[in-house]
């Protein structure tokens, strides 16, 4: 008795019998557990930062490189056509100058002219592409009147354009030039004085009618009066180069 006593005694615990159940132990409180809350640091925030700041950047090169390309573009076009442009405009005046190359050639070697011996024999150097008419040859007497042009000489009249006219006038020099005298104190004409290696005489330039602009020499043969006229200045330089080769026999 005193065994079991001892055994059952309350000094001494008492172990579960075998295949007894364990009673589970209480659970703590979710909100008691001690949950530690992520922390954001400062590096975190300038790193969103910089990646925004560098995202912009990214953004606005993108702009910028569309934009250059575009303008580059345009830059290209508007110089590939200027350089076309050119090059046209090139060849055009190579063919131009190609042309008056040409035309002047053709006018050579140059034909001469020979006036009436009666009335000094009035002699020139012309381009053989132009054509000559003679309208009064003073066979009788009068007037001697001649009309030059490239291809066919134009209707003579005095409103009528002719590369050349040439006069040989019955008359004194100092009577025929007072009418071109008074045109050149108006200013109509411009007065100057014309001379060849063997001949001198006045020089007109200017409007001699409302229809006719060019240039006029005028020189004496013997009693008479020799004019040299062109009706236009696209003939100058020809007109330049002929009044050069006068000569008198």
């Amino acid at each position: 008795m005193d065994g079991n006593a001892n055994a059952g005694g309350a000094g001494t615990p008492i172990a579960p019998a075998a295949g007894a159940a364990t009673m589970p132990q209480p659970m703590m409180p979710v909100d008691a557990m001690a949950i530690p809350e992520p922390k954001r640091g400062k590096g975190s925030i300038i790193e969103i930062i910089i990646l925004i700041l560098v995202s912009l950047i990214a953004v606005a090169a993108a702009g910028f490189a569309v934009y250059f390309y575009l303008q580059w573009d345009e830059s290209r076009t508007n110089v590939e056509g200027q350089i076309a442009e050119a090059v046209a405009i090139a060849r055009a005046d190579e063919r131009q100058i190609a042309e008056e190359i040409f035309a002047e050639r053709e006018k050579e070697p140059n034909r001469r002219f020979t006036g009436p011996a009666d009335y000094g024999s009035l002699s020139f150097m012309f381009p053989r592409t132009w054509s000559v008419y003679i309208a009064r040859d003073a066979s009788i007497g009068g007037d001697f009147e001649a009309y030059l042009h490239p291809g066919e000489v134009s209707e003579v009249g005095q409103s009528t354009i002719n590369a050349l006219r040439v006069s040989i006038i019955n008359q004194p020099i100092d009577t025929v030039r007072m009418m071109y005298d008074a045109m050149a104190t108006t200013g109509q004409l411009k007065q100057s004085v014309f001379q060849n290696a063997t001949i001198t005489g006045d020089r007109f330039e200017g409007e001699f009618n409302q229809d006719i602009t060019g240039i006029m020499i005028m020189f004496k043969i013997n009693d008479k009066t020799a004019i040299l006229r062109t009706d236009a200045m696209i003939f100058r330089n020809d007109f330049d180069k002929l009044i050069q080769t006068i000569t008198l026999n």
